[in-house]
């Protein structure tokens, strides 16, 4: 799922051309456009929600990129000079001089195939040719394939030999289903202002009667949030005996083992945290498996708890799917601690692929991020700067202890005064 997003002018935004991956991680100052960034990002990634390339209604789809970005709150960053382009194996989309376009490469080999099946017996070499193509760019198509074809993926040297045209017209009604999923399916949004979102659940209708203006992405995180089936989650790694339970519909912290107060009552930290874990943790298989982009996961939170956080959101991504499954998190962030705690499971991928023998029930190993699918940036004055060093695998360490340098500078200088 690598692809590139390329940003002049938009915002605060001069110019960017990003690489991007599985995961991914913005850090920078406030009001640096890391979140107008994340958001873009989210937005292009699946842009069939805003596209009317059905009725080839140009106008219609600039609408509806307005219109979404008026729900992502960025609208107003829109400059007449903005250029916005996405480049991935799934599509290419754009905004260039008021003027959007849209390549849907992935849907475009499926119909390739399906005009080629109709002389199934001359075309068959070229239809496995793009097959295969598609296999190494979409992990969700790979796994399918072997349960349709019914092959043991240990044994098989040639995934193809199997074929026939009856499983090939299976293989193009799942190919469609995850291009429509992958094009459509935003990534959840989980924005920095989520303990409002907490607020509203607990007071829709007063909020509704006073006719408060309520930012729209807020809205739709807390109708995500409504969605959730999970009734009790272990806060043990933010203090000990903290359960999170939902009981008759109402959401309660409880401590002691068995004293409890309202979540709308609890610490700052708990109300952060308690919006994201309902998101993540939800059950998912293939075809609804979520992408996510979380703004500020520290916030109110120890480090430690910080570092607990991060672990066990990718863990979750770990026991989805496979490394490269197609679900994506996306970080925007101001805390060294953060990229101190995903450079903790990048070091993990390695310890871990070193040693095979090591045990899987350990949670750090399995929350390890794969450095081949992960990325990060500096965003700051108009621009981006990589801190990830790809040949080591690893977060730039001087950019991690750069704020503590500078603290420990003072410090010095301080003590050479005292002297």
């Amino acid at each position: 799922m690598q692809s590139r997003l390329i940003v002049k002018n938009f915002g605060p935004i001069t110019f960017v051309d990003l690489d991007l991956r599985n995961v991914n991680v913005f850090i920078g100052p406030q009001a640096s456009g890391k979140s107008a960034l994340a958001k873009l990002f989210t937005i292009f990634k699946a842009p069939r929600k805003f596209l009317m390339e059905e009725t080839n209604d140009i106008h219609g789809s600039i609408l509806g990129l307005i219109n979404v970005l008026e729900e992502y709150n960025i609208v107003s960053f829109l400059k007449p000079n903005t250029h916005i382009e996405f480049i991935s194996e799934l599509h290419d989309c754009s905004f260039i001089n008021g003027k959007v376009s849209y390549e849907a490469k992935l849907r475009n080999k499926i119909q390739k195939i399906d005009a080629l099946k109709n002389n199934y017996i001359k075309n068959i070499n070229t239809i496995k040719d793009i097959l295969y193509e598609i296999c190494k760019n979409f992990v969700l198509f790979y796994l399918e394939m072997y349960n349709i074809l019914n092959i043991n993926a240990e044994t098989t040297t040639n995934f193809l030999e199997e074929l026939t045209e009856d499983k090939l017209n299976k293989l193009l009604i799942t190919l469609k289903r995850i291009d429509l999923y992958l094009s459509t399916n935003t990534a959840i949004y989980i924005p920095a202002e989520r303990n409002l979102a907490n607020i509203i659940k607990a007071s829709a209708v007063n909020l509704m009667l006073h006719k408060v203006p309520i930012p729209k992405h807020l809205l739709l995180f807390a109708a995500e949030l409504e969605k959730s089936k999970i009734n009790e989650i272990d806060l043990g790694f933010l203090h000990d005996d903290l359960i999170y339970k939902k009981i008759d519909g109402e959401d309660e912290i409880f401590f002691e083992g068995k004293n409890s107060i309202k979540l709308i009552e609890s610490a700052s930290g708990i109300q952060s945290v308690i919006p994201i874990l309902l998101t993540i943790l939800s059950k998912r298989d293939w075809s609804s498996h979520k992408s996510y982009v979380i703004e500020e996961p520290e916030l109110n939170l120890f480090p430690i708890a910080q570092y607990e956080l991060i672990k066990l959101i990718e863990l979750e991504r770990y026991e989805s799917l496979s490394e490269d499954d197609g679900e994506i998190h996306t970080y925007t962030t101001h805390s060294p601690y953060i990229l101190s705690s995903i450079n903790n499971l990048l070091y993990a991928y390695k310890v871990k692929n070193k040693n095979q023998e090591i045990n899987v029930q350990n949670k750090l190993l399995n929350s390890a991020i794969n450095p081949k699918y992960f990325t990060a940036y500096q965003i700051s004055n108009g621009g981006a700067e990589s801190i990830f060093d790809r040949e080591k695998g690893l977060i730039i360490d001087n950019y991690i202890d750069r704020a503590s340098d500078e603290m420990t500078d003072d410090f010095d200088s301080l003590m050479n005064l005292m002297k």
